[in-house]
């Protein structure tokens, strides 16, 4: 595994124009900065007629849809053997958003499979060993960023346009919660700069993100906060747990339960907060933290999963009437 620098930009250029066929590859349940990464990508490729693919372990929310070429994406869980073949069939896979190759989910053995060369574009701590280049800064607010210095590096920078500083930004603002955590950093600013230079409509951007929601969703919310939520001020806790039959009966549409793990941190009191979430065949969860609790490691030991000390995700592969027995023995256990 090699660390990018600018001295190995020349590698990965040449790297990149040998390549008769890349595959961008996401993380399963993808988010605002998974899609908005990738697609940024997809589009900035395309400019030079690459032989270019997206492939998500997962179907991304509606709410995403409105971004340029999502229409593209090639999604496992609809197009499994189509998508297990672009893999094998790669000389270039770019792994944007994750790092660790759990997190792709029933993909995991073709990405491990494929003889392509691999790189990582990422910002979560502790990447595992996969990938024969990783650019990666845990500073970053989130992958657009680093996809934005990726850019850079590999003298690309011309060509971001306004279809791709959309993708960008979208992904900046989502993983930050518009900017709310993870943006401390003058660089992430001076790179909004740049990208609202090239014309993006930030407020209309917003709009479709955060103001798109249906009135089955608002209901969804009103019965979180009322009948799900559960607070244990004894550890500035609190958790929720959804099943599919509750989902159900509010219409659900997928993506429609995010930011429900953000309500409760409002809570005076409150800095940790996780929601659990019935799916198929596991139990998707993500956790928040404002404190100095690192939810990484607590999703990384209890979850299956990972991400940063403030905010994860994971999966549980157990009965949901036994997840609140779970999460309160780990509680009690970390304490």
């Amino acid at each position: 595994m090699k660390i990018i620098t600018k001295q190995l930009s020349q590698e990965i250029k040449q790297l990149l124009s040998d390549s008769k066929k890349i595959t961008i590859i996401g993380h399963y349940a993808p988010d605002g900065d998974a899609v908005g990464s990738s697609l940024a990508l997809y589009n900035l490729f395309k400019k030079y007629s690459y032989d270019i693919s997206v492939v998500m372990p997962s179907f991304l929310p509606d709410y995403l849809k409105m971004l340029p070429a999502s229409d593209k994406i090639i999604v496992y869980s609809k197009e499994d053997k189509k998508a297990e073949t672009l893999l094998s069939i790669s000389d270039t896979i770019i792994c944007v958003d994750f790092n660790s190759t759990k997190r792709v989910g029933k993909l995991e053995k073709a990405l491990l499979n494929s003889k392509a060369v691999k790189i990582m574009l990422d910002h979560h701590p502790e990447p595992e060993n996969f990938v024969d280049y990783i650019i990666s800064n845990t500073e970053a607010s989130s992958a657009s960023e680093i996809i934005y210095e990726f850019i850079v590096i590999i003298g690309m920078n011309n060509l971001i346009d306004k279809t791709i500083a959309t993708c960008l930004y979208t992904g900046i603002m989502t993983d930050t919660i518009n900017f709310s955590v993870n943006s401390s950093r003058k660089r992430t600013f001076d790179i909004v700069g740049n990208l609202l230079e090239l014309g993006i409509d930030k407020d209309k951007i917003y709009s479709q993100i955060f103001n798109n929601y249906s009135a089955d969703r608002m209901r969804l919310a009103g019965y979180v906060l009322n009948k799900k939520m559960k607070i244990l001020y004894e550890h500035n806790t609190a958790y929720i747990i959804l099943n599919k039959k509750e989902l159900m009966e509010y219409n659900y549409k997928n993506g429609d339960h995010e930011g429900f793990v953000n309500f409760p941190l409002s809570i005076k009191e409150i800095n940790v907060t996780h929601i659990f979430i019935e799916k198929d065949d596991y139990i998707k969860t993500s956790s928040r933290s404002t404190s100095n609790f690192d939810v990484n490691k607590f999703a990384r030991k209890y979850f299956n999963g990972g991400g940063h000390k403030k905010a994860s995700g994971g999966k549980l592969f157990i009965n949901i009437n036994e997840v609140e027995n779970y999460i309160l023995n780990a509680i009690k256990n970390i304490d």
